[in-house]
């Protein structure tokens, strides 16, 4: 694997990860009315449901991370 690949790959997991954790805990605090949660609504969405998607997408920036390391490791390519 090139270094492109193997920066993306990095840049993709531990992003999402920062992000994950950082929505995680937001959530946690807010549902233990440590901070409210009016503060992350946007629009018509409510804050907890803006946190739970910022959750989501975390683990999918991860989740393409992990992809792209599987995808430029496999050598048997048909």
């Amino acid at each position: 694997m090139t270094n492109l690949p193997q920066l993306a790959e990095k840049t993709f997991i531990l992003s999402g990860f920062f992000i994950s954790s950082v929505s995680f805990i937001l959530i946690s605090l807010s549902l233990w009315d440590f901070i409210s949660a009016d503060m992350f609504s946007f629009g018509l969405s409510s804050g907890i449901r803006v946190l739970g998607g910022c959750a989501i997408i975390g683990c999918l920036l991860s989740a393409i991370g992990y992809g792209i390391g599987d995808y430029f490791n496999n050598e048997a390519k048909e």
